[in-house]
C-alpha cells in the first residue's frame, strides 16, 4: 500500500493503482484508427465539351492557381454503437460541406472518442470525420 500525500493518510492498493494505469494507457493507445480517402479534383465545365478550347485553358489555368491555397476543413463527430458495427452506413452529403468537391476524408478516433469507448466497454464507439474542401 502507498501512502498519499497531506496530513490524512490514504491508502491505495496498488493492483488499483496498476489498473488505472492500465486503463490510461489503453486510453492513450487506442487512437490509431484512422481512414484516408483522397479526391481527385473536378474537371471545370468549359473542358468537359472541348479540351482544347481558350475558355478551358483559362479555367484549368485558375484552377492551378488555387491549388496552393488550403480548403475549409470541417469537423463532423458520427456516433457509432457495440464496437463501431452499428450503424454500419452513416452517409454523409459533402456537396452541403465543399461546394467545389472534397479535397479528402479522414475518419480517426480521437483521444477523447477512444476515451469515451473504454469508459462504455464499446457499446458507445464514437469516430470523428474531417473533411477538407477544394477552395472555390
Amino acid at each position: 500500500m502507498l501512502p498519499l500525500h497531506g496530513r490524512k493518510k490514504l491508502y491505495i492498493d496498488k493492483r488499483i493503482l496498476l489498473l488505472l494505469y492500465l486503463f490510461a494507457c489503453v486510453c492513450i493507445l487506442s487512437n490509431c484508427r484512422h481512414a484516408w480517402v483522397n479526391y481527385p479534383q473536378r474537371t471545370p465545365e468549359p473542358c468537359r465539351l472541348y479540351q482544347d478550347s481558350k475558355e478551358c485553358r483559362l479555367a484549368m489555368e485558375e484552377r492551378n492557381g488555387k491549388k496552393s491555397q488550403q480548403g475549409e476543413v470541417h469537423s463532423i463527430s458520427q456516433k457509432y454503437y457495440l464496437f463501431g458495427l452499428y450503424p454500419s452506413d452513416i452517409i454523409v452529403n459533402v456537396a452541403k460541406y465543399c461546394p467545389a468537391g472534397p479535397k479528402s476524408a479522414h475518419q480517426f478516433q480521437s483521444f477523447w472518442d477512444g476515451f469515451w469507448e473504454q469508459v462504455t466497454l464499446t457499446i458507445y464507439s464514437p469516430r470523428t470525420l474531417e473533411i477538407e474542401c477544394y477552395p472555390i
